[in-house]
């Protein structure tokens, strides 16, 4: 009796290959979406950055924050920011809060609070 040859027949070697083919591709799209997300947390971070540290030089002044709004442009790791800063009145009269958010300067919708990439808001008591 003979014994039938060893080996993968074509329609099982076409079926491996196309497991592999879904599988790979499954794996580029999901290192693809991590890469994007990596950078937008990236970007998220050094705004957080821009409008901490803003939010620290308001707090080092000599006075009480002035009501009213102001803005500025800053660089800060190899990119440009603007950030936008708006000082209000609360309840209290002996505290005034702060509201900070950043964007990036190249963005085309600078002035639209949407465009933000970060809010944040702080609360200063009278010195």
């Amino acid at each position: 009796m003979k014994r039938p040859a060893a080996g993968f027949t074509l329609i099982e070697i076409l079926v491996a290959v196309t497991v592999l083919a879904v599988a790979l591709g499954a794996l580029i799209s999901g290192m693809t979406r991590h890469a994007a997300n990596a950078a937008v947390l990236r970007e998220k971070t050094v705004a957080l950055w821009v409008a901490h540290n803003r939010l620290t030089e308001i707090a080092l002044q000599p006075s009480w924050p002035d009501l009213g709004k102001s803005d500025d442009d800053v660089e800060m790791a190899g990119l440009e920011w603007r950030w936008f800063a708006t000082v209000s009145e609360t309840p209290d009269p002996d505290v005034r809060r702060v509201d900070i958010r950043v964007v990036r300067s190249t963005s085309p919708s600078v002035e639209e609070p949407e465009s933000s990439l970060i809010q944040l808001s702080a609360f200063f008591s009278k010195p």
